[in-house]
Order: C-alpha cells, then structure tokens, then sequence
C-alpha cells in the first residue's frame, strides 16, 4: 500500500526519507548522524565508567564487540593496578603504576559528554 503524504511524494515502508542506501553517507538522513553520535557517546561512557571505576566488571554490554573492548580495558586496568613480589604475594604499587592509573581517572573525567 502506497500512501501520498503529498501530490508529489509517497509515504513508503519505513518513512518517506528512510534511505538506508544513504546512511554512511554524506547524503545520510540526519537522525542517523544523531544517532550515530549516540552510539559513540554512549560506548565511551561505558569505557569511562571502568576507567574511573564506576563499572566493577560484573554484567555484560548487549554488543558483543563493546565487551570484548570493556574486557580488555579490564585486563589493561588490572594488570597496571596490581602489583606482586616474585614469591605471589601483592606489593603496593609503583609510584608509575599510581600515577598511570590517577592519571586515566583524571582524565576521563574531563569528558565533556557526562
């Protein structure tokens, strides 16, 4: 079924402006750009909450690829704040180590989307 929103223009099947040929595309429709946008937004939110600590690790992201690239920045964030002796047992960390660390916190804090 075919619908004139106009004399000129038909409404089709996902809206008269919905050209997903077009997305990605200098002629995309801007909702898609909004959208885009979002999305960015929203994954860096989602890596500034493990970096500042917000995210404990428990749960799982819905987007496959998002976890793995959260799982990863767990492991980085791991591996830098833990700090052993040769024989296992923990040892307080490096000055460098704090410091890399205090510094990424600081850091995504600064992000001007939260």
């Amino acid at each position: 079924m075919t619908c004139l929103v106009n004399r000129l223009m038909a409404l089709q099947p996902g809206g008269y402006t919905d050209r997903p040929q077009d997305d990605n595309t200098r002629n995309a429709h801007p909702a898609f750009n909004r959208g885009k946008a979002r999305g960015i937004l929203e994954t860096l939110a989602i890596l500034r909450n493990v970096i500042t600590g917000v995210d404990n690790g428990s749960g799982s992201i819905n987007s496959a690829e998002i976890e793995k690239i959260r799982r990863a920045v767990f492991i980085l964030k791991e591996a830098l704040s833990t700090s052993f002796e040769k024989d296992g047992s923990k040892a307080p960390l490096s000055k460098l180590h704090q410091g890399a660390l205090d510094e990424a916190k600081k850091i995504a804090d600064t992000l001007t989307f939260q």
